[in-house]
């Protein structure tokens, strides 16, 4: 080969290398692309949603975790703190205040919907949610709660009611739907009406009718810890399941025993992908009663759950996208500065109890209703797409980026 050959040959043989690395590193610095122009999809997405808790009510639990616990908040340190923060107005369609139907409506479907109606916008479309989308895709869904598994906040995701109330309807929807996995309380409406405990008005055994579609079905914490197989239905109380402070372990489940078991159904076919929802609704209801004890055990539960999404992110952190957010606050609670005298000997208050004596010095909390208020609420988020959600945003953009994220054409 002449002189000239080789030199023509080593050209080309360097340029083809260049051109191949120039792929490799694309490919490497985008490892899931969509199509030309399009993000990147995440894989596993996790939407924990902290109904009721305001910017204060994770502050209390973040002071409380650190006195309590010796440590900080998986939210605020690793989701926040290592991702992106914006926050939301939750204004409905009919109120400034919402309620948490209309707020979830916003949140799943991207449409402002009226107080009271799940998955039906203000303008009476029946819009698709973030779960049907994902359903579409072929994505396994998981609902967890610790409320009423119909209740608000999870229905809104996987049905479609004028009401939030029509709990038979869209316990119905739910097997139409067919999501992988389904834990909370609220059994008295999955039993057929002869039954003493059923709430229904028709004879459908609706544990009959999942169990059919492949459900393995628990009731109580033994029976989620062995549970095994592709899908699974938890109820373990007849109404809504008890507040962290109250919870008998031998028979309800944890909120983080629930995701635990939620991703062990979810993780025996990773190839599919999944969303999962985790509510805790007991800080709501909390809230409502101005009970800060029960408000900040639960916040902390649903961060140890938290924790749990943070863990599969480190394993699976270009394929994982995590949001934690609220759908409104609940009691206007503030934390203000009040000149007080401590008595020598007396009983600690329920606040040095929490967050210890020295920080609760001179500091009272006060809860200005009993209700929801208009406060926007924080979101956070972790993994791909992450940074769509920072800034000052409405709550129907949550489930725009979203929709975005999984490659969906929707209009406003």
């Amino acid at each position: 080969m002449s002189p000239e050959s080789r030199r023509e040959l080593l050209q080309r043989l360097l340029i083809a290398s260049a051109v191949l690395f120039f792929f490799l590193g694309a490919a490497f610095l985008n490892p899931h692309p969509g199509a030309a122009g399009e993000p990147a999809s995440p894989k596993f997405i996790f939407i924990f949603v902290a109904d009721g808790a305001g910017t204060t009510h994770l502050e209390i639990t973040r002071l409380y975790s650190q006195h309590a616990h010796r440590e900080g908040l998986i939210i605020s340190d690793r989701i926040l703190g290592g991702g992106f923060l914006g926050l939301m107005t939750t204004h409905s369609a009919d109120s400034l205040i919402t309620d948490s139907a209309a707020a979830a409506t916003a949140l799943a479907s991207g449409c402002k919907a009226k107080n009271g109606a799940v998955g039906i916008c203000a303008d009476g479309r029946t819009a698709k949610t973030v779960f049907e989308i994902g359903k579409e895709r072929g994505m396994r869904l998981g609902l967890v709660t610790n409320a009423e598994i119909y209740d608000a906040t999870p229905a809104a995701f996987a049905s479609h009611a004028e009401s939030r109330n029509l709990f038979s309807s869209i316990i119905d929807q739910y097997l139409k739907l067919e999501p992988d996995l389904l834990m909370g309380g609220g059994r008295e409406y999955f039993v057929p009406q002869r039954q003493p405990e059923s709430r229904r008005k028709d004879p459908k055994d609706m544990v009959s009718l999942f169990r059919k579609r492949g459900f393995n079905y628990v009731t109580n914490r033994e029976e989620l810890m062995a549970a095994r197989g592709p899908k699974l239905l938890g109820l373990f109380s007849l109404g809504p399941m008890s507040f962290e402070t109250d919870r008998n372990p031998k028979i309800e489940p944890s909120l983080y025993d629930m995701t635990q078991a939620a991703l062990r159904v979810l993780q025996g076919n990773l190839a599919r992908g999944f969303i999962i929802l985790v509510e805790n609704e007991n800080i709501d209801n909390a809230g409502h009663r101005s009970n800060l004890a029960a408000l900040v055990r639960d916040f902390k539960e649903l961060d140890r759950a938290v924790g749990l999404a943070y863990e599969f992110y480190r394993r699976h952190p270009q394929e994982t996208l995590i949001l934690v957010t609220s759908d409104h606050e609940t009691g206007g609670l503030t934390l203000a500065g009040k000149r007080r005298q401590i008595v020598p000997g007396s009983r600690p208050d329920p606040l040095s109890e929490l967050i210890g004596p020295e920080r609760a010095q001179n500091i009272q909390v006060s809860w200005s209703t009993s209700g929801h208020t208009s406060q926007p609420v924080f979101v956070g988020a972790l993994g791909i797409g992450a940074e769509r959600f920072r800034g000052y945003q409405d709550n129907t953009d949550f489930a725009r980026h979203l929709f975005a994220l999984l490659q969906v054409k929707t209009s406003r």
